[in-house]
């Protein structure tokens, strides 16, 4: 494949792929407006959705279908975060819970670069919609899970429909609006996310609290939660389309008023032709793997085990295959020239250790309050409260000094400082910690997490040419969400391998070791007095070594932002 290409940042513009790539064209209402009309010169004061030929009315409704998708994926996402001890509880494995998180994320990752080519070939709205059909499936299949193994299976096929979604979202908003406004859009969808991330631990707690006990499954009852508002939101746009119920419920507005024509220079056979499976297979295999490697080491096998040393080294070489094949590929799920940019890069790996701390802090604060605060289900989740409104009010103030000021960078920079801070203060909680202090370091995390979340996709956007910004916005997402698996992954390592070790010389019964790391809802009933104590201070200290990573993590943001070149809106 010939690309124009530069090695360097200093003067120059990031490298460009030749127009003749079919798939990454983004081509939007081509009857209405020129496909090839610049993404970065937008006339002035243009009406939202006129880029896509849309009235303010139907752009707004649009808005409305986008997000009601994006709040029931959200909720998915974040319901199982405050159940985690529950439902662990209830098979008997808290030892593998982190499955339960990493399943959802191995293949919400790793369908969003591919929903994003298919969706240049086949259409937006076709492909938003087959997504949600999954995510359907995958929300059933979990509510009739009856062991730990069908419920990490089910997640998986959860994550594969929440993926689509959710990556296909950010990618239209850039069809539908010039590319300077995106992160006053972007802003309303993290709203929209950090909505469902208040409401979805509540949910979670407040179900797997309150329904366990009448023998119904913690996540039978998330899905109980999910098909009530799916109802409601049902309902709401029969209100404002006065439509049949018989189309698909929280997207019949995109399906109605989203025009987004699918490539029309290629047939569907010669798509299929020339998809990338080699990449695909390489992508998917070396991430799983890798989160297999880093779940078994020091859990289920010693960290010297062949089983362990294998999955490690085979993910890793699956990785390298990946780079070394996307060079060859007829249509690549990445362009080659993107790492020929140090600012993508460095952008990417930034992407990558903000998904570390935003889900390994998400995950485990909850378990923190449960298992060191003695707190509920329900109360854990409103413990997390104080996190998701900083997310809340970080991601539009970020915004709205790239909309004011055409900068991006400053914002990740300033924003991982404050991660850095959180995650340091972090490190001296123990049982005795006064909940304010936690409070206040939980607020400025989220504050600064919601700075860097929108700064980093912006600045990704704004540092590659218009054609190839569906591709990199499908890439920066995706590798954000690998680093939440690994985030996931890596602090349950560190979390239970220390945990482990700690145990080991408090002189404990087999059957107390196994409540302590199998069956943590009852820990409380198996110690009491100064025994109980110790088994607080062990989770405590352990926890410490994931906020250490968290910490270490978030410095990782701030370096790899730091040094990315500023480009602003107008470059391209």
């Amino acid at each position: 494949m010939s690309t124009a290409t530069t090695t360097t940042d200093e003067g120059t513009k990031p490298p460009l792929e030749e127009p003749a790539t079919d798939s990454s064209q983004v081509d939007v209402d081509v009857e209405k407006q020129d496909a090839a009309a610049s993404q970065d010169e937008p006339p002035a004061k243009l009406p939202p959705g006129a880029k896509a030929g849309l009235t303010v009315r139907q752009f707004w409704l649009a808005m409305l279908g986008l997000n009601v998708g994006m709040l029931l994926t959200a909720l998915d996402f974040n319901i199982v975060a405050t159940a985690v001890p529950i439902i662990s509880s209830e098979f008997k494995e808290y030892n593998n819970s982190a499955w339960l998180g990493t399943s959802f994320l191995i293949t919400f990752a790793i369908i969003m670069p591919i929903t994003s080519k298919l969706s240049d070939a086949f259409g937006r709205k076709n492909v938003f919609l087959a997504a949600t059909v999954v995510f359907i499936i995958g929300s059933a299949l979990c509510g009739w899970s009856n062991s730990m193994n069908m419920l990490i299976a089910s997640r998986a096929v959860q994550g594969l429909g929440a993926g689509g979604i959710y990556g296909l979202v950010n990618v239209i908003l850039t069809d539908l609006v010039p590319l300077q406004d995106v992160g006053k859009y972007l802003a309303v969808t993290a709203i929209v996310w950090g909505i469902a991330d208040i409401a979805g631990p509540l949910l979670g707690g407040a179900f797997s609290q309150y329904v366990v006990p009448l023998s119904i499954s913690p996540t039978q009852s998330s899905i109980i939660c999910l098909r009530f508002l799916q109802l409601q939101i049902r309902d709401m746009e029969v209100l404002l389309l006065d439509q049949p119920h018989h189309l698909t419920h929280q997207f019949r507005i995109v399906a109605i008023v989203l025009k987004l024509p699918h490539n029309r220079n290629t047939t569907v056979k010669e798509e299929f032709l020339k998809f990338d499976y080699l990449g695909t297979v390489l992508i998917s295999g070396g991430t799983t793997t890798l989160v297999l490697g880093l779940q078994w080491g020091g859990n289920i096998f010693p960290w010297g085990d062949a089983k362990v040393i294998g999955t490690l080294v085979g993910g890793f070489a699956m990785i390298v295959l990946f780079y070394v094949s996307v060079h060859f590929a007829k249509d690549p799920l990445i362009f080659p020239s993107m790492f020929k940019s140090r600012t993508l890069i460095c952008l990417f790996i930034a992407e990558f250790f903000f998904g570390v701390t935003l889900l390994g802090t998400m995950y485990y604060v909850p378990q923190f309050f449960q298992l060191v605060f003695g707190d509920t289900a329900i109360l854990s989740g409103v413990g997390l409260l104080p996190m998701m409104l900083g997310l809340i009010i970080g991601n539009p103030i970020a915004a709205w000094v790239t909309s004011k000021y055409g900068v991006t960078i400053i914002n990740a920079v300033v924003g991982a400082g404050l991660e850095i801070l959180a995650c340091g203060l972090m490190t001296r909680w123990n049982a005795n910690t006064p909940r304010a202090e936690a409070i206040v370091v939980l607020i400025i995390l989220g504050i600064g997490m919601g700075a860097v979340m929108s700064a980093l996709l912006l600045s990704c956007q704004v540092s590659v040419p218009p054609a190839q910004i569906g591709v990199v916005t499908g890439l920066a997402i995706f590798i954000q969400t690998v680093g939440d698996m690994f985030g996931i992954a890596i602090f349950a390592a560190v979390y239970l391998n220390r945990l482990k070790s700690i145990l080991q010389g408090l002189g404990l019964t087999a059957d107390q070791v196994g409540v302590v790391l199998l069956d943590v809802q009852h820990i409380r009933q198996t110690f009491s007095g100064d025994q109980l104590q110790d088994i607080i201070d062990v989770y405590a200290r352990s926890l410490q070594n994931g906020w250490w990573f968290m910490f270490a993590a978030a410095s990782a943001v701030l370096v790899f932002s730091a040094v990315c070149r500023q480009y602003k809106f107008g470059d391209k």
